[in-house]
Parts: C-alpha cells; structure tokens; sequence
C-alpha cells in the first residue's frame, strides 16, 4: 500500500499541472479574445451615406439622386451606361452610395475611398450618421484638389501633350468670349485611340506669351474632363480671374455641358492658323460623333435627358446657398430655432434659380452649425481663397 503513494501522488500533480495548465490556457485564449474584440473596427470606406435636405419646394431625394448620378457620370463613372450596378440607392431621405459598385476604375475609388474615410470621421457625419448630399458634391465636383485625382488629369501640361497627337494647325481666338486677351487652341486625337482632347493657350494679344492652359479631355464614359494648369505648366485650382472667366473645372462643365460649345462671338482669320470656320466645321463633326457615343452607350434615364445635369448645379448651389428649410433640416433643429439663430445674417436672392427662395451663404452658416463641419471650398465655380485638399500626392503651386 505504502509502496503505491508515490505512484498515486505522482498521478494527482501530474492531473492537476494539467488542469493548472489548462485553465491559463483557456484564461490566455479568453484574454487574446477580448483584446482582438477590442480593437477598432476598420472603416468601411466603401460605402458612405449621404442626406438629403428639403430646402425648396419642389426639392426631392429622387432629384438629388439625379444631381448624385451627374456628378459620379462627371467624375468618370460608367453609371450611365450600365443600369444593373447596384451601387447607388435610397430610402427616405438618405441616399447610400458604393464607390465599388458604380463603374469607377481602380485609381479612382482608391481616391474616393480616401475620401470617404476622412468624411465619415467628420463630426457631422458621426453626429447625423450620414453627410449632406451637397458637401458631398462640393468636395468632389467643387474641390479641383480632388477633382484633379479623381478623374486623374496629368500633373503637368508636358505630360497631357504627350498623350496626344495634335493637329498641325491650331486657331486663333481674338475676339474670346471668355478670355479677356487671346486664345489658341489645338485640337487633338489620342495617340493609342480615337477619343478627342482640346489644348488652349490663353496668350497676351501683342506678344502671344503663354499665360495659362486649359484643358479638355473626352473620358471612356463619353463626358470631357477639364484642368487648367499655369504658365509652367503646372496644374493649378483655377484660371487667373485677370486673365480669363474660366474659374474652376465645375464651371467649365456648366458652361460645356456634356459637348464642347461653339464659338460664340465672330473672330478674324489670321494667317498660319486654321481658319474659324474650318474650326467651328471640327466642333460640329466631333460633337455630332459624341451625341452618337452617348445615345449608344448611356443607358440610365437620367443621364439620356440631358437637361438634367442642372440637376448636379441645383443641388451644388442650394447647398452652397442654402435657405432657411435646408439649414433646419440640416441641423435637425425647429425652423423657428433656425431662424432666431440666423437673425443677424443678410439674405439674398439667386439670379439664376429664383425659386430657391431668400438664401444664405455657407460659410455663415457652417460656423453656426451646431456640430463641426468639414471644410468645402468657398466657392464651386469661381476662384476660392479656401481649396481643401483630403487627398494630397498633387503638387500645387
């Protein structure tokens, strides 16, 4: 009997080191668990939802996803010609938008992923859980900074020439109804493809020094994309207002829409450039070629009404110039709250929209918000003392 202790003894602490052993097991894979549960989420950089806010009478969540899909179809989208992406839906009054289901090439929802994840940390977006819907299109189609890397314009005027293969004759614009001296301007066609690219020189009218470029280049989805780039050939914001009217690329889509315009005021022929009317014969060819593209491939409803691109300004300027209604459906706070709250800022009318009714200015407005807001540029058209810039990797003069 006293021989078998030992034995037995040895048994019961091999046993117990074994449960001893067990239990830190299952306190280390307890911890380990705990800890990984802990650890923050990554962000979904997808997806992102954007609110829309009534600020006019006729204002609906079905016209600003019309506004919504013009402004993905400016930024490169192929939305408008494949009507089975799923990436774009709404309810109520929230619009969920899915950068990786709408037709964008990698390089751009890289970027708009970029983007995304710097709005949804924003503490309007944490505070409302969703962004509204015209900041949204202010940093996008507003914000030339990320406009530029969206749509991926060339860093520099040298490296736009060399993707193209120019005609040997350019014109001579000296009665411009945009630029306040001269402009030349080529046309070309891609060195690898058929797709069409417009290169104009903004020159002084007596020396013919270059002061500026302009760019217009047709994307795969059948919309131009614009820069404008400096006198070094850099690309910059927005043309010199000393210069030109051109101002920044939102503008040159309000003015070209979805073709390239004719040349609106009568010009003088000069000698050793392309005759004015041999131009204006180029712009007629190309832009009936481009309608064609567009009815073959563009699909969505939306998109082949043309007139409703307006739709993407409405919703940029009703946000940038919002009424009463917008802000209080904006801060989610009573419209006599609203009111009292904004009683010592000046309303004004729009010259253009008169139905968006007295408006302020959202600068006015985001330092009154009731939540930090994120920073849009202040103006979508024109040269703005503020351009943010989410994104970086561009160097701007």
């Amino acid at each position: 009997m006293f021989q078998k202790e030992p034995i037995i003894f040895m048994k019961l602490t091999i046993n117990y080191k074994l449960k001893i052993g067990f239990v830190k097991f299952l306190l280390s894979l307890g911890l380990i668990t705990f800890f990984w549960s802990c650890e923050p989420k990554k962000m979904d950089t997808t997806t992102i939802q954007l609110k829309w806010n009534k600020g006019y009478a006729q204002d609906s969540i079905e016209r600003k996803t019309v506004a919504l899909k013009w402004c993905l179809t400016f930024l490169g989208s192929h939305l408008a010609a494949d009507t089975s992406l799923v990436g774009l839906n709404y309810n109520d009054s929230i619009i969920k938008l899915d950068v990786s289901q709408i037709g964008f090439s990698k390089a751009a929802r890289t970027s708009l992923q970029k983007l995304n994840g710097v709005l949804k940390s924003s503490e309007e977006y944490k505070t409302n859980g969703s962004l509204d819907v015209g900041r949204y299109i202010a940093l996008t189609i507003g914000s030339p900074l990320h406009y530029y890397k969206i749509v991926e314009v060339p860093k520099h005027i040298d490296e736009f020439k060399s993707k193209y293969a120019f005609d040997s004759l350019p014109v001579y614009i000296n009665n411009s109804s945009i630029a306040h001296g001269d402009r030349i301007i080529f046309s070309a066609s891609e060195i690898t493809g058929t797709k069409q690219a417009y290169l104009s020189l903004e020159v002084d009218s007596i020396h013919r020094e270059v002061l500026e470029f302009e760019t217009v280049e047709l994307m795969p989805n059948g919309l131009s994309k614009f820069a404008l780039y400096d006198h070094d050939g850099n690309l910059k914001a927005s043309a010199s207002p000393e210069i030109t009217r051109a101002g920044k690329p939102a503008k040159c889509m309000w003015c070209h829409e979805i073709g390239i315009q004719p040349l609106f005021r009568d010009q003088v022929n000069v000698k050793g450039f392309l005759t004015h009317e041999a131009f204006q014969d180029s712009i007629d060819a190309y832009n009936e070629r481009l309608r064609a593209h567009q009815k073959k491939y563009w699909k969505d409803p939306a998109l082949l009404h043309k007139k409703l691109h307006t739709e993407m300004e409405i919703a940029y300027i009703s946000f940038m110039e919002p009424s009463l209604e917008y802000v209080a459906n904006e801060w989610n706070l009573p419209i006599e709250t609203v009111k009292t709250k904004l009683a010592s800022l000046k309303t004004h009318r729009h010259e253009e929209f008169d139905f968006l009714g007295d408006l302020y200015h959202r600068r006015e407005i985001d330092a009154l918000a009731p939540f930090k807001v994120i920073d849009v540029p202040e103006s979508i058209r024109e040269e703005s003392e503020n351009e943010p810039n989410y994104l970086g990797n561009l160097d701007f003069q």
